[in-house]
């Protein structure tokens, strides 16, 4: 008899920057669920976030490609809709080849994948300060054979979030008055319980993503309980890094340069809410490993803890997403799965767009043409390094591309004036990214160049010139 192929647990949270994990020794977070995950999981240290925004990662992961190619080059709302900026229902993703592989598949909280509807405005979160609809509706046919969905588009209200299940219709949203992450995490333990079959086949395996949206911002929507884990630590005791709150570097977009000091004050007054719901996050995720442990299911089921993107936190004095920092770029990336992963950890380069595929070599399922990630399960289950071991950065918003290697990390920002400016760092020497050493180090410039070239060309992006 064939055994059963391995469940797979994905654990996304959003906006959780690879030091917040407390085991790693750098922020001084509490987190002792997903330190113990650690103990018995692989890590990779040099998991990226290619494009550390919301909607690029999230297509990236799911559809093993890069946004030139899966066409989502930016976050999904309503100014980004006119350029069809979202997951098109005609691209093959990692869910569809699950399902058609024999898997149940669920999705919980956010996904952040569809483009808001205006015939939806009067269901989804209203237009925010910034004149866009971020929230969005996804229908079944959208939802990439997922046949389990308890989720929403983009709702930033983590005291009040809302969702559709499984059938609903948009004018049955349902608001929930709990925090956010709690709220799913009982959905998700529901789930791998799933009491007399009313969830899942339990015949088949499972494929389960879980992706709250805490620690995103707004910062201060978290519970108190976890907030008095930080009430007595100051700003200064908590922002530890050595770049932190320092005077941003030249390379600095100008418009986030002149915000240094709103920044400053955000970060001071919100590193302790952020670490609060990092530790509010890990409660959850300890909830939900014991109750794979009770169900039966461990053994049986791959577990990966990872997140879309991090946040600057106050470091090089800016806040939120998006920029080539390693605070940004670099995210946790931990798997379990006993007797198959050897717990440790391994160096070598993991970009969003090599998930897919990896995943599924993992679970011995077929990756589709057109898949522009490696597949790199032999690199988790055995002595083996990949041919091309790099993170690649994209972030079209700041015009700005970028290649990293386990010396250097390159970046190449251009300006409206298409004139160039080479940012070059010594991972070994400036680990916290202060010193641009590109014009004293000519030769690793072109080298770096070339290999940043052969990405452009590789992923179709349009910084080439044909």
């Amino acid at each position: 008899m064939k055994k059963k192929q391995p469940n797979l647990l994905f654990i996304m949270p959003d906006e959780f920057r690879q030091m917040s994990m407390g085991f790693l020794g750098q922020d001084p977070t509490l987190t002792p669920c997903i330190n113990r995950l650690a103990e018995e999981s692989l890590c990779l240290p040099n998991a990226v976030s290619s494009y550390p925004v919301c909607s690029p990662y999230r297509a990236s992961l799911f559809t093993g490609q890069y946004p030139w190619r899966n066409g989502v080059v930016g976050n999904c709302n309503t100014s980004t809709a006119q350029f069809g900026v979202y997951l098109s229902p005609g691209k093959t993703t990692l869910t569809d080849v699950l399902a058609d592989g024999g898997y149940e598949c669920g999705y919980v909280g956010k996904y952040h994948l569809d483009t808001p509807e205006p015939k939806d405005f009067d269901y989804i979160e209203s237009r925010r300060g910034d004149g866009k609809v971020w929230d969005a509706f996804t229908p079944p046919h959208r939802r990439h054979k997922i046949n389990f969905w308890y989720s929403y588009g983009c709702n930033d209200k983590h005291f009040k979030p809302h969702y559709w299940h499984n059938d609903d219709k948009v004018e049955d949203v349902r608001e929930v008055e709990e925090w956010a992450p709690a709220h799913e995490a009982d959905v998700v333990m529901r789930y791998l319980k799933n009491e007399d079959d009313r969830l899942r086949d339990s015949d088949k395996p499972f494929a389960l993503f879980w992706s709250p949206n805490p620690p995103h911002m707004p910062f201060d929507q978290v519970p108190d309980s976890y907030k008095a884990l930080y009430a007595d630590r100051t700003p200064e005791e908590l922002l530890t890094r050595p770049n932190a709150l320092r005077e941003p570097a030249p390379e600095i977009p100008e418009n986030q340069r002149a915000e240094r000091d709103a920044f400053r004050e955000t970060a001071t007054r919100h590193v302790a809410n952020y670490f609060a719901a990092v530790s509010g996050i890990d409660e959850q995720v300890g909830k939900i490993l014991d109750t794979l442990e009770h169900c039966g299911l461990a053994e049986d089921t791959i577990v990966i803890f990872t997140s879309d993107h991090g946040d600057m936190m106050g470091s090089h004095s800016l806040m939120y997403k998006g920029l080539w920092y390693d605070e940004c770029f670099k995210v946790p990336f931990l798997i379990r799965w006993p007797g198959r992963i050897v717990p440790g950890k391994k160096d070598f380069f993991l970009n969003p767009a090599d998930i897919m595929p990896t995943l599924l070599g993992l679970t011995g399922l077929e990756c589709p043409t057109g898949v522009e990630g490696q597949n790199l399960a032999a690199g988790l289950t055995a002595d083996w390094t990949p041919a091309r071991d790099e993170g690649y950065y994209i972030n079209p918003a700041v015009n700005a591309r970028g290649v990293q290697d386990h010396r250097y990390y390159f970046v190449v920002v251009r300006d409206h004036h298409d004139e160039e400016l080479t940012i070059l760092y010594d991972r070994e020497a400036d680990p916290f990214q202060q010193e641009n050493i590109a014009a004293s180090h000519p030769e690793v410039v072109a080298a770096m160049r070339g290999r940043l070239e052969e990405w452009l060309l590789r992923t179709d992006d349009v910084w080439v010139r044909k």
